[in-house]
């Protein structure tokens, strides 16, 4: 066989798709798991439906310190958003419709890599934020808490 023949060979080869296609083994494995738990999260927020006042805690922060976190509140406002209620979930937790809403995005990028849906993921991939914006995101977390803390919200 000329050198020709071999290099044509091994190009054609090396550009047939694995048959866990262009993702990686671990990265599908990994996508699976995200995909089944925020499945399973969006599934509770939409059937379940917590009292607003709930005398259960769940917060280990809250629990040890009797202070609110940043994320108190996130369940009961993950379930008004999963029954479509926006306000009632900001009255729960002012970050929950932006978390929710990156979680979503989260689920589309899992979906998409799962079902080798390219062009889906390298559009869910341009959404991912840099590090000024995760900086910036974190920050308002932080005075988010500053503020709960502060007034008591």
């Amino acid at each position: 066989m000329s050198e020709a023949v071999r290099a044509r060979a091994g190009r054609e080869a090396a550009a047939e798709p694995s048959p866990a296609g262009p993702f990686g083994a671990i990265e599908r494995r990994m996508a699976w798991v995200v995909l089944a738990l925020l499945s399973v999260m969006f599934l509770i927020s939409m059937l379940w439906r917590p009292a607003d006042e709930s005398t259960f805690i769940l917060c280990p922060f809250r629990r040890v310190t009797g202070l609110l976190c940043p994320g108190c509140g996130m369940t009961r406002a993950f379930c008004a958003l999963g029954h479509g209620e926006p306000l009632r979930a900001v009255h729960f937790n002012a970050l929950s419709p932006l978390l929710f809403l990156s979680l979503m995005v989260v689920w589309v990028g899992a979906a998409a890599t799962v079902f080798n849906l390219h062009r889906l993921r390298a559009a869910v991939m341009r959404l991912r934020p840099n590090r000024t914006v995760s900086v910036m995101l974190f920050s308002l977390m932080l005075v988010w808490w500053v503020v709960r803390l502060a007034y008591g919200i």
